[in-house]
């Protein structure tokens, strides 16, 4: 039997045994007195049942699940326009020289001037003459056996090679100078057009500009439609 079984058992019995107690009595206040210490020691024991009780288990909420915050996506930025036009490489000069004079400083030329500077605009088939000034930085005179020609790049319907015997009636010598004139002719479509040029020596052998004698030079042109 447990605590609260065994005092509701003890609290009937005294009221029995006072309820009996009072009926056997001689006189009604006795009996009144006695029925009220009953109802107390009754509801004492009803308080200390109470007391006793087991608490009311209460159900405790579970916590919410949280909900993972979703990462947003990278977003991948939108490219707009028209990508640059990538510059080609120009091309490798071919070895001055090819023999123990132009190794030795015979053959080297430098441009002190020129026409049309690179990024002029022209028309769609515009005839136009191009001039390159340069100078004799060698030990070996230019004859008129030497020539300008064109090595790669954009030709403009020019001669490929330019004799010498064109644009001087004696040798140049170290320290002077000649002017190239090449008549030219601009591509039929727009865009930027590049040739390269170089020299060659009366016994063919290839230099161009720079302390090396290795270095092009060119003509660059924008031609508009």
């Amino acid at each position: 039997m447990n605590r609260k079984t065994f005092l509701f058992a003890i609290s009937l019995t005294v009221l029995a045994v006072l309820l009996s107690a009072c009926g056997s009595g001689p006189g009604v206040d006795s009996s009144s007195a006695v029925l009220t210490e009953a109802a107390q020691i009754f509801e004492q024991s009803l308080t200390e049942t109470a007391a006793f009780a087991p608490p009311t288990a209460t159900n405790t909420p579970e916590p919410p699940t949280e909900t993972p915050t979703e990462v947003p996506p990278t977003e991948t930025p939108t490219v707009t326009g028209t990508p640059p036009t990538e510059t080609p490489l120009p091309p490798t000069p071919p070895p001055a020289g090819g023999g123990g004079s132009s190794a030795s400083g015979c053959l080297r030329a430098e441009l002190t001037w020129e026409t049309i500077p690179d990024g002029t605009q022209l028309e769609i088939n515009q005839n136009f003459t191009k001039r390159w000034v340069l100078k004799n930085i060698g030990t070996c005179p230019w004859t008129q056996g030497f020539a300008a020609i064109w090595v790669d790049g954009e030709i403009m319907n020019a001669q490929s090679v330019q004799s010498f015997e064109n644009y001087i009636t004696a040798d140049v010598q170290p320290g002077q100078h000649i002017n190239i004139d090449v008549a030219m002719t601009t591509p039929d479509e727009q865009g930027t057009y590049k040739g390269y040029w170089m020299l060659r020596s009366d016994n063919g052998v290839i230099f161009g500009l720079g302390p090396d004698g290795r270095s092009w030079f060119w003509l660059e042109v924008f031609v508009k439609s």
